[in-house]
């Protein structure tokens, strides 16, 4: 059934047949491999069939425990799923179980990790990707590097420039920076989470390089004006 599940070509064939083969047999179904499947030795049911959805089903039931453990690592869960699933997780309890695995691979201090994690909260987890415990992950990693790293302000006259400034800053620090504005909604510049070495070589490369971002950026608007013009010339 993986085979056929997993499969491409000419392994999906063969092993489509030898399972259709198996279930006539022995006169089985495709529910008696798998309780989440219905009682039919039709394999086009196989094509509909996630596991993930069919361990949803368990929540709430005695299977419960079972189900959560593979819930957790699940890579193709949809919003609404990962929704449920947060409901019957206790995302601190799952982040203390996982920390140290965790700081060892990233290399920081575990007691550090375990204390920021147990600042995460559910949005936290929902704005990142793949599974919950890979968005636990990033956003443990994501609030450490908050609390060593001072919050900074780099003013900005435009959009090109906060844009120029955002693209240095989220590369530089490998975390997303986010531009500020004022009470009227004027802009003020773009904020980011930085190092004292991080600022100076973001400082450096704006002072240097400013100028040629707003130059391309020009060039690139009168191209694509130039493109528009002509496109639309009789």
């Amino acid at each position: 059934m993986g085979l056929y599940r997993g499969g491409v070509g000419g392994e999906r064939a063969n092993a489509g047949r030898l399972l259709a083969a198996h279930l006539r047999t022995h006169d089985l179904t495709l529910f008696d491999l798998h309780p989440a499947l219905p009682v039919t030795q039709d394999l086009s049911a196989l094509d509909s069939f996630r596991e993930s959805a069919a361990l949803l089903s368990r929540l709430g039931t005695d299977g419960q425990d079972d189900a959560l453990t593979a819930l957790v690592d699940a890579e193709d869960l949809t919003e609404p799923e990962l929704r449920r699933l947060l409901g019957a997780v206790e995302l601190h309890r799952l982040a203390a179980a996982r920390v140290d695995g965790w700081a060892s691979l990233d290399g920081v201090d575990p007691q550090a990790l375990a204390q920021a994690a147990g600042h995460i909260a559910e949005a936290d987890v929902l704005a990142g990707s793949g599974s919950l415990a890979r968005r636990l992950r990033f956003a443990a990693a994501r609030q450490l590097y908050r609390q060593t790293h001072p919050l900074r302000l780099i003013r900005t006259g435009s959009a090109v420039q906060s844009a120029f400034v955002r693209a240095l800053l989220d590369t530089l620090s490998g975390h997303p920076s986010a531009e500020r504005r004022d009470d009227q909604g004027a802009l003020l510049g773009v904020e980011a989470h930085l190092s004292a070495p991080q600022l100076a070589r973001a400082r450096a490369l704006i002072a240097t390089f400013a100028a040629e971002a707003d130059r391309r950026a020009a060039q690139a608007a009168r191209d694509f004006g130039e493109e528009l013009a002509r496109r639309d010339a009789p």
